[in-house]
């Protein structure tokens, strides 16, 4: 058997802690005791009202969680598309970039062709006024020896042209074609229709898909618009 003091002394102990507990405890801090009186006149909710507003706000949870899934997507393709935009502009811009500056080394391939073109015109020209007699002497070797060289530099030169897909424009004897031609000069000819392209001033040229250089020409003209220019 306990001891009875022992006993009594457990026993105040535990009336002490249930008096405790029937106390009312300070509301928190931060909390007005309003919000914590209970209203008599309230009547308590039942379990279908309970149930009826636990369900509609799931269902609330349900349509917010799809309209935050369908906006995430709708987000996620448009953040696509502009991707997809902004490279298809960066690729644009690389190729255009790329044409002008493939276009731009043409251009210089281009007068280094001309170039040759005029040394081995002038060069075919000394050959052509060396008299027999003379031709073994003096500076014909010379001129021969470059007349070879700048043709082999010429051949090179066209075959890397060639390669990159340009060719000359057709320009004498054709009709004039303002789109691929300039024309510089006329030429009163009776013998030939007016607008027939008579001498290739400078050479042009293109590729399928542009103009590296207009064609300088002589177009043919039959003189009579210069000779009512006079009259006037």
């Amino acid at each position: 058997m306990p001891d009875p003091e022992i006993r009594t002394t457990i026993l105040a102990r535990v009336e002490a802690a249930l008096e405790r507990l029937d106390a009312a405890e300070a509301p928190p801090a931060g909390i007005a005791v309003a919000f914590l009186e209970e209203d008599a006149s309230a009547a308590a909710p039942d379990l279908y009202t309970l149930l009826a507003q636990m369900t509609a706000l799931t269902r609330e949870v349900q349509l917010q969680g799809r309209a935050a899934n369908r906006l995430s997507a709708e987000v996620t393709q448009l953040v696509e598309q502009v991707a997809a935009s902004a490279e298809g502009q960066i690729a644009a811009r690389v190729s255009a970039a790329r044409r002008d500056a493939q276009s731009e080394l043409l251009g210089e391939i281009l007068d280094i062709r001309e170039r040759f073109a005029r040394g081995r015109e002038e060069a075919s020209k000394r050959l052509g006024s060396f008299r027999r007699f003379f031709a073994r002497f003096g500076s014909r070797p010379v001129v021969e020896a470059l007349f070879r060289g700048t043709e082999l530099a010429l051949e090179r030169l066209d075959e890397t042209l060639r390669r990159y897909g340009v060719h000359e424009i057709r320009c004498e004897d054709e009709a004039f074609d303002p789109s691929t031609m300039r024309a510089v000069e006329s030429d009163v000819r009776s013998d030939v229709p007016p607008g027939i392209v008579t001498e290739v001033l400078r050479r042009g040229y293109q590729t399928a898909e542009r103009i590296l250089r207009y064609a300088e020409v002589r177009v043919s003209s039959s003189g009579q618009r210069d000779v009512g220019e006079k009259r006037q």
